[in-house]
């Protein structure tokens, strides 16, 4: 007898993308995946990852890699086989454990020679569909592509095995789409969703797949089209929570309490566009055990860019905040907080919401490089460190007024100019 195992829903995208993802297991313990439709407008959806299926199969062969078959259901869903196995960032994440960075290097740069080979010799060419998804973009020149992308071609859905398997093939798209792009997300998904894989930043993988700074930017700008197009018009739950006017909702503590989990555990990034900062014009980047490693993308328009990292009081320390220009060319950010400032790169914050604001953008900026953890702390100890500071800071600035003021003095004049005539004769 079969039943289902697992099940998860994805009823928070627009109809058409709107599904279930069921796993089933018989009596002898094998299982299978099927996909239902869970509005009538989402069964061409499912539908279509059969064609992909054929597709890529066709694109990948005699690459050892294909993809998970599949046939449809009477219902308009799909099922799929399970496929078990170790998945290629399993065993990325393994060779970090042990120490082997180089190794997991070569095995992405290998994965990535792989995926994108197809597309050598085929030029990219902008299209209606494609701006429909990705947005209006100024992409470089030369760019190559295929007759069929699955833009989620990323570690976590390969099954390593012979043949590897693609085990994920829902997002695809035939119209051209830059295959790197898909590279983007490849080492984006990989190497900026754990701390633990930083390590692999010193490889600068990006600029080996031929991706710089400015064209990063343009892909972080066209995976928010992405999401948006997948997304529209529902609005996720928890920003949901963030727009919910109090006494609306029969549930209003509880959806409260995880306004707060879900603002504590994330940097917020809003933009002021010159009407002051907004919700709506805002967007969460994790913060994994209080440490941000992210890339912001700077719009057009934008006069203005704040950083609210969680909703406790704590310490702040900035390991990086800076503007990258045209060709790559990084500046410091300029930046007030309200919180007080014990050195260059630490701010204590006292209050609830602590708040980083740079107020002036500076010109050419593309992109904002923000690097930093914050250690939350109660209150009373924040306001007892914080009262050691500012006593500190008083007694600096008490020895700061004796120097200026012995300077002043005639003798400390004349000492200066017996010094300065020793060294002449020197």
């Amino acid at each position: 007898m079969k039943k289902i195992i697992f099940t998860k829903f994805s009823n928070d995208r627009a109809d058409c993308f709107s599904i279930r993802t069921d796993i089933w297991q018989d009596g002898t313990g094998e299982r299978t995946v099927q996909k239902i439709p869970m509005h009538p407008d989402a069964k061409k959806h499912l539908e279509d990852l059969l064609r992909w299926e054929e597709s890529l199969d066709k694109i990948y062969d005699g690459t050892g890699y294909v993809m998970v078959p599949g046939k449809k259901l009477d219902n308009g869903g799909v099922e799929l086989a399970y496929i078990q196995g170790e998945t290629l960032e399993e065993k990325l994440d393994g060779l970090l454990e042990k120490g082997q960075q180089e190794q997991a290097a070569d095995e992405l740069r290998a994965f990535i020679e792989t995926v994108r080979k197809p597309a050598e010799g085929t030029p990219f060419v902008m299209t209606e569909q494609f701006e429909a998804v990705f947005g209006k973009v100024d992409l470089p020149e030369g760019l190559e592509s295929m007759e069929v992308t699955d833009i989620d071609l990323i570690c976590s859905n390969v099954i390593l095995g012979d043949p590897v398997t693609v085990i994920d093939h829902e997002w695809c798209f035939d119209f051209p789409v830059p295959v790197s792009y898909l590279v983007y997300r490849i080492l984006h998904y990989y190497i900026h969703t754990k701390t633990d894989r930083k390590v692999l930043e010193e490889f600068d993988l990006f600029s080996w797949a031929g991706i710089g700074a400015e064209e990063i930017g343009i892909y972080e700008s066209m995976e928010q089209s992405f999401q948006r197009y997948i997304n529209h018009p529902h609005v996720p739950l928890h920003e949901v929570f963030e727009g919910t006017a109090a006494g609306r909702l029969p549930l209003e503590e509880m959806i409260q309490r995880e306004r707060y989990h879900v603002s504590n555990e994330t940097l917020q990034v809003f933009y002021d566009r010159g009407a002051g900062y907004s919700a709506e014009d805002s967007y969460r980047v994790a913060m994994e055990e209080g440490v941000v490693q992210a890339e912001i993308l700077i719009p057009e328009g934008v006069q203005g860019i704040r950083l609210d990292p969680g909703m406790e009081p704590g310490i702040c320390r900035l390991e990086k905040l800076h503007f990258v220009c045209g060709g790559g060319r990084e500046l410091p950010a300029r930046f007030v907080a309200n919180g007080q400032r014990a050195e260059a790169d630490t701010v204590y914050f006292l209050e609830d919401d602590p708040q980083l604001i740079i107020t002036e953008i500076e010109k050419g900026a593309v992109r904002l490089l923000v690097s930093l953890r914050i250690y939350q702390g109660d209150p009373f100890v924040m306001e007892k460190l914080s009262e050691k500071t500012r006593r500190l800071a008083v007694v600096r600035e008490k020895y700061r007024r004796q120097i200026r003021d012995m300077e002043n003095t005639k003798a400390w004049k004349a000492y200066r100019a017996y010094r300065r005539l020793v060294e002449r004769k020197r």
